[in-house]
């Protein structure tokens, strides 16, 4: 047997412990079996095992240590496990271990440091996590990390510093973050990023000038980000940029001049930038430019 799936089997209390012994097992997925309240300590026998799905599995509290075992996983998929509230430091083993999807986690208090060590995760999700706080400075060890989404995480409150040695990013949501206040400068260093999305974060009171250096973005998605008054001058520096959207910036006062020098900006939404008074003059330099929002 390769495939074990028992997706909605919602009296379905425990595993047995023989499952450990299913040798070929590739893929588990136990989806919205809600009346399963622990997890074995067997499935870390489970070598070959390469997708384990536990979608809203609302009762287990914790994974066992014996996940770590698990060497040829490499998709763990814990969308919705609400009661999860900490991770074991073994995950950190899971070196084959390409995504890992926490979404709607709300009780997940943080993540280990081990994290750092999984060198082939390409995509962490974390979104409405709300009641992570903080990340882990080994977060900058995944080099190989292409997505990051924080989006609803309301309680974080800023990003590690050694966010800028994930090489290899290319799409960072923070939507919703709305504990932060500051970007950590490293976010420059940043040079395969194409999206930035800080929609709703409404305590973000600027970009800094070091934004000038992500040089692959193409959309910067500033939709709500109240607190934000101006923006840095260096902006016309990106020259890939083609969305930028600031519909909502209810506080921003004007857009720089340097605006005119992104070349391939395609789309500008300023609806509902109650402050803007006026428009550079560069604005007409935008040649590319086919929708702007007022």
């Amino acid at each position: 047997m390769t495939e074990l799936k028992l997706k909605r089997c919602t009296n379905l209390k425990e595993l047995p412990q023989s499952i450990g012994s299913i040798s070929s097992l590739s893929i588990l997925d136990l989806s919205y079996c809600k009346s399963i309240e622990s997890l074995l300590t067997t499935l870390g026998d489970l070598k070959h095992l390469t997708q384990l799905t536990l979608r809203e599995c609302t009762n287990p509290k914790e994974l066992p240590q014996s996940i770590g075992s698990i060497f040829s996983l490499s998709i763990l998929n814990l969308f919705d496990c609400k009661s999860i509230e900490s991770l074991p430091t073994t995950l950190g083993d899971l070196k084959h271990l390409t995504q890992l999807m926490f979404q709607g986690c709300e009780n997940l208090q943080e993540l280990p440091q081990s994290i750092g060590s999984i060198s082939s995760l390409s995509i962490l999700d974390l979104s409405y996590c709300k009641s992570i706080e903080s990340l882990p400075i080994t977060l900058g060890d995944l080099k190989h990390l292409t997505e990051l989404n924080l989006e609803g995480c309301t309680n974080l409150k800023e990003l590690p510093q050694s966010i800028g040695s994930i090489s290899s990013l290319s799409i960072l949501d923070l939507s919703y973050c709305k504990s932060i206040e500051s970007l950590p400068t490293t976010l420059g260093d940043l040079k395969h990023l194409t999206q930035l999305i800080f929609q709703g974060c409404e305590n973000v009171a600027e970009l800094l000038q070091t934004i000038r250096s992500i040089s692959s973005l193409s959309i910067l998605d500033l939709f709500n980000c109240k607190s934000i008054e101006s923006l840095p001058t260096t902006l016309g520096d990106l020259k890939h940029l083609t969305h930028l959207m600031l519909r909502g910036c209810t506080n921003l006062k004007e857009l720089p001049q340097s605006i005119g020098s992104i070349s391939s900006l395609s789309i500008l939404d300023l609806s509902d930038c109650k402050s803007i008074e006026s428009l550079p003059t560069t604005l007409g330099d935008l040649k590319h430019l086919t929708q702007l929002t007022l």
